[in-house]
């Protein structure tokens, strides 16, 4: 075995295992395994191999990681897009070409993660992560924050305050800088101490430092006002049930919903995104009439001349307004080049797309100033940090995640609104056709939780801050730490060797 390792393949061979190896104790760390605790050594045997990796090597064996990445992070496409296509070959397609395409990221990363190696900066991988983290989060077109490094200690949300300053990605930095620090104290060559000694040592204070600057949050506190919201979770499986027989359900589960929020005098009930249907004026025909007894949003469709969008609909106790929506789902509300590639017809979806709003709007009750995040927004830390800057004080999300419900997308989508709420310094409330229904306070820790598939009607007391106190910029920190990378990657250290190629 030994001499085998020493053979051309027998090395391909480790270097393939490690890699497996890392990617499979980072898929353990996220659902539905939840051993959160590994995202801090998971990724030490893909450092491993980038750190003997000479530049082109790099490159290869970052783009090899990202595809078994993203092929173990987007299994979930299989199920999902089969009950579109009722073909195991058509599902097999998009999760295929989503992991080839998105090993692209990884491919920059390794290149730019050997190049710190190479110029002994090892202090910067971790902004490299994040910066990379960043790009696939933003890029046009493409965007889709998934799978990043720290998602799973959402669960903790008095470890990861900090995310309040450089929203999620700044906490996978502090993530990868533990790997890094476990890689080099145990996984040390010859030469380390003296190599990295003090930038280990530099790294370790930075991540004790990052834990102190929790404790502001955590101890301090706010001044609030209380906000009685009703989470109107309908208990209809509105991705699949025949449209007429889910307009019966819906209507049925209006009847009691309703009345169970004007009797516990809520500020505000909340309801699933699509549950307005599709609307073109104010006020809108739905199962509430004219005038709600209560202030409420929902969800629902909004056409405007040719142009449909997703959007939140509130009526406020004595107007309605609107607020559409400015992510859309890639394949689900839209298709980009739909009329190039003709075999998408096959996917049954849709024969039109939905438009982007071109900004965030805010809306507000008498007692709140809140921002929508609707279904696939509450991926995004941009978006209520847009509304923070508005003025919002709670954040409410509406979702349909019954596409999602028995795959590991589904805690996903739900534990990334926690997210929202960490870094915000907002409540969020949240509410799903089918679940998941949810309410945060403003650190992020969960405060109700409804049972799946069941129709509630629930009251949730939140304290709303009177000033959020996430930092206004956080989202700036991830483009940060990309440009530092992209730098220092051209940039040689003077006296050393930049290349091991």
């Amino acid at each position: 075995m030994k001499q085998f390792l020493e053979t051309k393949w027998g090395k391909r061979t480790k270097i393939f295992a490690s890699l497996l190896a890392s990617v499979a104790i980072y898929t353990l760390a996220f659902p539905p395994y939840n051993l959160f605790f590994l995202c801090l050594v998971a990724t030490v045997p893909f450092l491993l191999v980038l750190r003997d990796s000479t530049g082109k090597q790099a490159l290869g064996r970052g783009y090899l990681f990202g595809v078994l990445f993203y092929l173990a992070q987007m299994a979930w496409l299989l199920p999902f897009v089969y009950k579109w296509t009722g073909s195991v070959f058509l599902a097999a397609i998009p999760w295929v070409v989503a992991s080839c395409i998105g090993g692209l990221y990884f491919l920059l990363l390794g290149w730019l993660i050997q190049r710190c190696f190479a110029s002994k900066r090892v202090w910067a991988i971790p902004f490299a992560w994040a910066g990379i983290e960043t790009l696939r989060s933003f890029m046009p077109m493409l965007a889709f924050p998934w799978g990043l490094a720290a998602f799973p200690l959402f669960r903790f949300p008095a470890l990861v305050q900090f995310s309040g300053y450089g929203t999620i990605v700044l906490v996978s930095a502090w993530v990868i800088a533990i790997n890094l620090i476990v890689m080099l104290m145990v996984y040390r060559q010859e030469d380390d101490h003296k190599q990295y000694g003090r930038q280990t040592l530099w790294m370790t204070l930075a991540v004790f430092g990052l834990m102190l600057s929790n404790l502001p949050r955590v101890m301090g506190s706010q001044t609030t006002k209380p906000f009685r919201v009703t989470l109107g979770q309908v208990g209809v499986d509105m991705a699949f049930t025949e449209p007429n027989e889910e307009a019966r359900l819906l209507a049925e589960a209006t009847t009691d919903i309703v009345p169970s929020a004007d009797a516990s005098d809520a500020d505000l009930l909340v309801l699933p995104e699509g549950f307005a249907g599709v609307q073109s004026a104010l006020p809108p025909a739905t199962y509430l009439g004219p005038e709600p007894a209560v202030p409420v949003i929902m969800g629902g469709q909004w056409k405007e001349g040719d142009e449909f969008f997703q959007s939140a609909l509130l009526w406020d106790g004595t107007q309605w307004h609107h607020a559409d929506k400015t992510r859309l789902v890639v394949f689900g509300e839209y298709v980009p080049f739909r009329k190039y590639l003709p075999f998408l017809k096959n996917f049954n979806l849709g024969d039109g797309d939905l438009s982007p709003a071109k900004q965030v709007t805010t809306l507000k009750t008498d007692g709140a100033k809140f921002g929508c995040l609707i279904c696939f927004e509450g991926v995004f830390a941009d978006i209520p940090e847009k509304h923070q800057a508005n003025g919002a004080n709670l954040l409410v999300q509406m979702s349909i995640d019954d596409w999602y419900i028995d795959t590991p997308a589904f805690e996903q989508l739900w534990g990334s609104t926690v997210w929202r709420s960490i870094e915000s310094g907002m409540p969020v409330v949240r509410v799903g056709a089918l679940g998941q229904t949810l309410a945060t306070d403003a650190r992020g820790n969960i405060v109700y939780k409804a049972p799946l598939r069941e129709r509630r009607a629930d009251t949730v007391e939140v304290e709303l801050p009177d000033i959020p106190d996430g930092f206004r910029y956080r989202s700036w920190f991830g483009w940060i730490a990309l440009a530092l990378s992209l730098v220092l990657a051209f940039v040689p250290v003077q006296g050393r060797k930049t290349s091991t190629e």
